[in-house]
């Protein structure tokens, strides 16, 4: 394996992991100048009711979240000035003390010196501390109470306090407890009276041994130091679960001391010889009220922070001298530890060494001729009361109890374990053989594929089976005479197996470098995979290794990130797996191979140079839950400019609801903790409801963006897992987003109705031009056919007027001058007719009917009166009403009378009969007794009925007027033969159609 994959495969674990139970203080960290503190002098600590961490420094007051300091400029009054206390009245307000300014009030916005030590007695402010609705004030000069919390503007001096040098003033249950400076001893102050507090019996705490009393804030306590007792005042005091931390002070030889006491389990520990602390002068120490994370702040080493944890780090030369590198690891039936060395054997017990077998001791049981080269030890392991131990001059055996060592003159093998039938199978860098341990034979060789080489990471018996975990060809499994193979060719698992473990339902489990954990079966002849967990189900880190089953039926598995632990009961296909992660010191690298479980269920995890303790039985639900904010945002990656009554004057996190214009659509969110121990241990997931309804993937980043949103109300909405609890805190806020004032329903409305407006004008424009145009057309199409008309009637037939000359020349030549002169004149008023009626379109019934009656007259006077004619209208016609158009109906008088009545042998008859139907269609029926077969061919010129052309012309006028002056129904004639039983009557009926004109 090269040297790249072989660097991946590094396990970071936790020790930052704050965990409830009662784990040691296995680790600290620390907060500096160098991390952004003003300096390194921190005198208090103080949380808010809106849980905001303030630090009181000697160069100011800052506010602190766990993982950076925040300076506020409001505060930059207080910049460089030794601020001593802090504290929050009943507004919500800070009370602040600072030497040489004085007693401040901060109210998020502004902060105002409400006593200065210029204009009053107070001198130098050291502490400060509201107490029964009322400010004490702690100064060099003595005590001071204000007479009102609300105005704060009168201080009077407690009775009895003018010589006291206040150090601190402490609030304990009912009273007040008052610690002067540079001496033992403290004050108390309770119903208005001031007193020394009675210390004339104390309790006293040994390190090491049992502690089963109450210790209070302001008692004075006997403490071993340096084997002489010391009398101490118990400065402040805490507890978390079953322990309790006690901040003590004494003097020696006029110098102030600073001790750091843990009750834990009843036993007294120092905690900061057990930190390795001791030249730490501790001012303060604060336990945060969600978390339960411990900070100290010191006189000269900044903030430092205790992490209660179940992980123990030992370098290995911590717990076996002389040692500098770890090739196996075993867990004796005593509790203790078998550690074997490159070329060393140790057993450990309570993390201290008890017996070891060094190099020489295997040098020395050795046959003169191999004493050659320096000995190894590759691997060992455990027999009943025996450890066999594989070097590379072969095995060896040590008992657990005598620790007798003898040498077995047996092959050599870097990788070995011992079979339920009391074989050795081993593995010596080429071959596999097992080889018997009574009679030091080789039995069996098994010869690997191809002569392939391969990194031995685990050798396992199963299921009547040898199974082998290789760093480059998966897994082998050894049965008899045959050899099989498992990896990612042919079951899909990955080739680089750094570790596996079976299970007590007979599952086994492995992983490799591609951030996979699988959960395989073996049936047959096959390993098949049964399930598998990666990032999804909360596995964090690509190189897995060091799995571990503890009797609490959880797995613990080791990655390049950190220790996570799953409930191996959840651990189904259809359902969500439950588990803790937690994530590993930036600070250290852990290279985890091998793990073993000792007599207490510790799980002890080994790398090359140290070993990683995992008090697995203190493992307890954590409660405590990260409360996530939104902290900024940032619109086209500017700072949203809010007013002030849109966001937190404390926290500076926007109110509920964002209000964005319809252009700050472009939000940049950022998001995170008011104060978090660890960021290292959160992953986020986020949606915006109203954009997309599905929760984001689990992630590190504390940032989203969000381009082109439209107009609209959201929801942001965030969780934060915490890992190594697997709590979820949760937070929203609403997003509105201004519509655009061009996307807005209004504005759509007004567009819309305008659109409507000029569609609707241009329609009735266009419809009024198009109706212009025609009625122009029509207008002139009119006027051609008028003209046409016009024409047609100017026409008149040259037979009438000839056969009329003709009459009026025979009555002149037969001297029948009284004739001749009433046919001039009736001959007259029709030309007068025609002439005046010829630019008429119409003319009314009557005049029509006055015409037809001297038409035919002439003609009766023409034949000699061989007919007789007959003109009739219905009651209901109002001739004067009823418009026809002139000279249409004596054409086809003309025609009954000239090729019917003429060649009547007998007295002709014309009948004509005017009809008026309902909806206003004029009917005039002609009916004569003239000879039939008269009916009209009008394309057949030739014919001897449409010779003359005054019936073709008025058959072209219909057809003229039937496009300009029509009602729906049309001008129409129709000539037809009819014949009368009853009456012996055959003739001609004409009928001839004028719609109803409007005019």
């Amino acid at each position: 394996m090269n040297l790249i994959i072989k660097t991946q495969l590094t396990i970071l674990f936790v020790f930052l992991a704050a965990l409830s139970g009662v784990a040691a203080y296995s680790q600290t960290d620390d907060f500096t100048q160098l991390d952004g503190l003003p300096c390194n002098s921190v005198n208090h600590i103080f949380e808010d009711s809106r849980g905001l961490i303030w630090l009181a420094t000697d160069a100011g007051l800052c506010e602190f979240s766990g993982f950076k300091v925040k300076y506020r400029k409001e505060l930059n009054r207080l910049q460089g000035e030794k601020v001593t206390c802090v504290t929050e009245n009943l507004n919500g307000n800070l009370i602040i003390a600072a030497r040489g300014v004085g007693v401040c009030e901060f109210d998020g916005e502004h902060l105002e010196v409400i006593a200065s030590t210029e204009n009053t007695d107070l001198n130098d402010v050291y502490s400060v501390k509201v107490f029964a609705n009322k400010l004490m004030v702690g100064t060099s000069n003595g005590i001071y109470l204000s007479n009102n919390l609300d105005t704060l503007d009168e201080f009077s001096m407690v009775e009895g306090t003018k010589e006291v040098n206040v150090l601190e003033v402490i609030s304990s249950k009912s009273e007040v407890v008052i610690f002067p400076k540079l001496e033992l001893g403290a004050y108390k102050f309770i119903s208005g009276n001031f007193s020394k507090i009675d210390n004339t019996t104390s309790e006293v705490l040994e390190l090491g041994k049992g502690f089963y009393g109450e210790i209070e804030v302001g008692q004075q306590i006997l403490l071993d130091v340096d084997t002489k007792k010391v009398q101490c005042d118990v400065l402040s005091a805490l507890s978390h679960q079953s322990e309790s931390i006690y901040l003590l002070r004494f003097f020696k030889n006029g110098l102030e001391y600073r001790k750091l006491i843990s009750v834990r389990n009843n036993i007294c520990v120092d905690l900061l010889q057990e930190n390795d602390l001791e030249d730490v002068f501790v001012q303060c120490m604060f336990k945060h009220s969600l978390m339960g994370d411990i900070w100290l702040g010191t006189k000269n080493h900044g903030l430092i922070s205790l992490k209660q944890s179940l992980f123990t780090l030992y370098t290995v030369s911590s717990l076996v001298p002389n040692c500098n590198e770890i090739t196996d690891l075993l867990s004796g039936a005593d509790g203790s530890l078998i550690i074997a060395g490159r070329n060393i054997v140790a057993k450990v017990k309570n993390e201290k060494i008890i017996k070891s077998i060094s190099e020489k001791e295997f040098i020395r049981l050795l046959p003169k001729s191999k004493k050659k080269i320096d000995l190894v030890v590759n691997d060992i392991e455990l027999m009943g009361n025996s450890i066999w131990i594989a070097t590379n001059y072969g095995f060896y055996t040590l008992h657990c109890n005598s620790f007798l060592l003898n040498y077995k003159n047996i092959a050599v093998a870097t990788k070995f374990t011992i079979t339920s039938n009391g074989d050795l199978f081993c593995y010596d860098g080429k071959q596999f053989f097992t080889c018997g341990i009574k009679n030091n034979s080789v039995d069996i060789k098994w010869n690997l594929p191809n002569e392939e080489e391969v990194e031995i990471t685990k050798i396992i018996e199963f299921d009547s089976y040898i199974w082998v975990a290789t760093e480059t060809h998966g897994i082998y499994r050894f049965g008899e005479n045959e050899v099989k193979k498992f990896g990612r060719n042919n079951i899909g698992i990955h080739n680089v197996v750094n570790d596996m473990l079976v299970l007590p339902d007979s599952s086994i489990i492995a992983g490799g470098n591609n951030g996979i954990v699988y959960r395989l079966k073996s049936e047959g002849d096959e390993l098949i995979i049964i399930d598998s967990l990666d990032h999804s189900d909360g596995l964090e880190g690509i190189s897995v290794h060091g799995f571990q089953y503890h009797k609490d039926g959880s797995i613990w598995c080791g990655t390049n990130l950190g220790v996570h632990r799953f409930e191996y009961e959840t651990w189904h296909p259809d359902s969500s797996v439950k588990y803790r992660f937690w994530n590993a010191s930036k600070k250290v690298e852990f290279r985890g191979k091998e793990s073993v479980v000792d007599k207490y269920n510790n799980i002890w995890v080994k790398s090359n140079y140290a070993l990683m303790k995992i008090q697995a039985n203190d493992f307890t639900d954590d409660n405590t839950v990260y409360k996530p904010n939104l902290l900024e945002v940032k619109v086209k990656d500017n700072n949203w400019r809010l007013k002030k009554s849109e966001f937190d004057k404390w926290t500076k996190t926007p109110n509920n609801p964002i209000h964005l214009k319809y252009y700050e659509n472009y939000v940049r969110l950022r998001y995170g903790m008011l104060y978090c121990d660890d960021l290292e241990n959160i992953r986020y997931r986020y949606r915006l409801v109203g954009l997309d309804n599905h929760w984001s993937d689990w992630v590190k980043s504390n940032e989203v963006v969000y381009s082109n949103l439209s107009g609209g109300e959201y929801t942001f909405e965030l969780e934060a897992r915490k890992l190594s609890s697997g709590k979820i805190g949760k937070y929203s806020i609403d997003i509105m987003l201004a519509t655009a004032w061009w996307q807005t329903v209004w504005f759509w409305f007004i567009v819309v109705s305008i659109l409507g407006v000029l569609t609707y004008y241009a329609i009735n424009h266009f419809k009024s031009r198009i109706k212009f145009e025609e009625k122009q057309r029509t207008k002139q199409f009119n006027r051609v056919i008028g003209l046409k008309i016009r024409a047609l009637q100017h026409q008149l037939d040259p037979h009438f007027v000839f056969n009329s000359l003709n009459s009026i020349q025979s009555y002149i030549l037969e001297d029948d001058e009284d004739r001749a002169l009433e046919y001039l004149s009736d001959f007259s008023m029709v030309l007068r007719n025609n002439i005046n009626n010829a630019n008429k379109n119409l003319i009314s019934l009557s005049e029509e009917v006055a015409y037809l009656k001297l038409y035919l007259k002439l003609e009766q006077m023409r034949f000699e009166e061989k007919f007789t004619f007959q003109i009739n209208l219905d009651d209901k016609i109002n001739s004067l009403d009823i418009k026809v158009p002139p000279m249409l109906i004596q054409p086809f008088l003309e025609h009954a009378i000239r090729n019917g009545i003429s060649k009547l042998d007998r007295l002709g008859k014309i009948v004509i009969h005017f009809i008026l139907e309902d909806d206003g269609y004029l009917k005039c029926e002609i009916v004569d007794n003239g000879l039939g077969n008269r009916k009209i061919d009008l394309t057949n010129s030739e014919s001897e009925l449409v010779k003359g052309n005054s019936l073709q012309i008025t058959c072209d006028r219909m057809k003229l007027l039937n496009k300009v002056l029509n009602n729906g129904r049309i001008y129409s004639y129709q000539i037809s033969e009819c014949v009368d039983s009853k009456t012996n009557f055959s003739g001609v009926k004409t009928v001839l159609g004028f719609p109803k004109l409007k005019l």
